[in-house]
């Protein structure tokens, strides 16, 4: 079981549906493994449920009605019957097998070296941007602190900062507050997912010259 968990006003949101994609996406993901979370989610969920039970119910219009009859009876996208597959890569959660159709090797990636590397996911929204981060054993990324928040998901590897060490399962936040230098532990690669709302902000010396890169 990971060490570090979404917070409860995270989980409590996920279970009413107001996360947005990215996010949801990513509380999703660490939710697979996680059962300290799913139970606090099944908590959630049973009192949304009582809530609706005592709410008064609201009458409709016919056309409303319709409108939801026609979307409960259309078939499921060809994507969601496919769950039941052999995840494209053994390290993805089920949550992001229909976005990375291959090996995690195999994505473009991009960075300034070859020790760090992200990829840009596809679902990435207004309020949030997601990539996956890897980091080549051994390696650091540049110091730096966060213009906004940062969640990470750990999905395979490790890596350190100053404060603590964190791990496959691994859900952490990073805030304005934040300034540490994740560095990957040296057993093997560090591939995370991170979904943000506002662009890192390099604090070291030759860090603060790509800051004019990360907007």
């Amino acid at each position: 079981m990971a060490n570090y968990h979404p917070n409860d006003e995270l989980l409590m949101k996920f279970s009413a549906g107001q996360l947005t994609n990215a996010l949801g996406i990513m509380v999703a993901c660490h939710l697979e493994s996680c059962e300290h979370c799913q139970s606090k989610v099944r908590m959630y969920n049973q009192i949304g449920g009582e809530i609706l039970e005592d709410t008064k119910p609201v009458q409709v219009s016919s056309e409303l009605r319709e409108k939801m009859k026609a979307l409960l009876d259309k078939p499921a996208p060809a994507e969601i019957s496919q769950l039941s597959l052999k995840a494209p890569d053994p390290v993805l959660p089920r949550p992001l097998w229909r976005f990375i159709p291959g090996m995690l090797d195999q994505l473009p990636w991009k960075g300034f070296t070859s020790s760090i590397k992200e990829y840009t996911l596809p679902f990435s929204d207004d309020s949030y941007t997601a990539k996956f981060y890897k980091i080549a054993a051994g390696k650091e990324l540049p110091e730096h602190t966060h213009k906004g928040n940062e969640f990470t998901l750990v999905l395979d590897g490790s890596f350190s900062d100053k404060s603590s060490a964190y791990h496959q399962g691994d859900f952490i936040l990073a805030d304005t507050e934040t300034v540490h230098q994740p560095k990957a532990h040296m057993d093997k690669d560090c591939i995370c997912f991170a979904v943000m709302d506002a662009p890192l902000k390099m604090t070291g010396f030759f860090g603060r010259m790509l800051n004019p890169f990360m907007s």
